[in-house]
């Protein structure tokens, strides 16, 4: 996503459409991906593996809360399902009436898509799959360097920076964890990563800042990344205008958010604000 500023300079945000708390979107799903280009963003896709090894987008373990699964099948793990099992539920239904019809997709269903369009991007986010058997797919579509992979384990992304060369990895790291998992990655020198994710969860009171993660440490990472010629990506699970502004002030300038919508209109008021002074 591209904005021009005042002085003609273009300022490039980057921002993840985050999945299971997606506010407008049915989770998962071809339409959510459209969805998130279209409004030129990243969509994410979280992946687990069929028990006929077809690579899907889901969540959760099971189908209960996103699909109209029957009964019988609505706690059985994913991966005890086949593909065709996963394909009779309508994943689009329980979001709306307007989505009724959607599939769970399958990855390569959606990286067909993906090659069409190279200026596009996607996250996959590892839940449980075959790393060596995602990668082969990548390479198949000839997409990796559109694919950023993300997950909390570092390992797993040094495994698919070696499979994947020009796949790019991230590491999120929620906010209970931050303050030893990130010196952890930090005394790597960032082994095999391109992005660092910090969740930003509310703080139990208000206060002049809205986030557990205090503001020093968002910005001593951020120096950190920057440094090393990395990224640091945020996850604020809830945003408003102020808070927002803010982070953009620090310098942040890739993000994840559950509404991709209002975050747009937020980013343009942001540098609207700034052009005019």
């Amino acid at each position: 996503m591209i904005i021009t500023d005042r002085n003609g300079a273009n300022q490039k945000v980057h921002w993840q459409a985050h999945q299971s708390t997606n506010a407008e979107m049915p989770e998962n799903t071809l339409a959510a991906m459209r969805y998130a280009w279209e409004l030129g963003g990243i969509p994410e896709l979280d992946i687990r593996q069929t028990a006929d090894g077809v690579i899907i987008g889901m969540h959760d373990a099971t189908p209960k809360r996103t699909t109209n699964a029957p009964e019988s099948e609505q706690d059985r793990l994913i991966s005890e399902c086949t593909f065709a099992q996963v394909q009779e539920w309508d994943a689009g239904i329980k979001f709306s009436e307007q989505y009724r019809g959607e599939k769970v997709p399958a990855l390569a269903h959606i990286l067909t898509e993906l090659a069409q369009y190279p200026e596009r991007e996607l996250y996959l986010d590892f839940k449980k799959v075959d790393l060596e058997k995602m990668a082969s797919l990548i390479k198949e579509y000839g997409v990796g360097r559109q694919i950023i992979f993300c997950h909390s384990n570092h390992e797993n992304c040094k495994t698919v920076k070696r499979l994947a060369p020009e796949v790019r990895t991230m590491q999120w790291i929620s906010d209970k964890e931050v303050d030893f998992k990130f010196q952890e990655t930090l005394a790597t020198g960032f082994d095999s990563l391109d992005i660092v994710q910090f969740h930003l969860v509310d703080a139990p009171t208000k206060e002049e800042w809205r986030y557990r993660l205090q503001r020093d440490f968002l910005r001593e990472g951020l120096k950190h990344l920057n440094e090393a010629g990395l990224e640091l990506e945020v996850l604020p699970f809830h945003f408003d205008q102020d808070s927002m502004f803010e982070l953009l002030d620090m310098g942040i300038r890739r993000f994840a958010v559950d509404e991709p919508k209002v975050f747009v209109e937020t980013i343009h008021r942001y540098f609207n604000d700034k052009q005019n002074g």
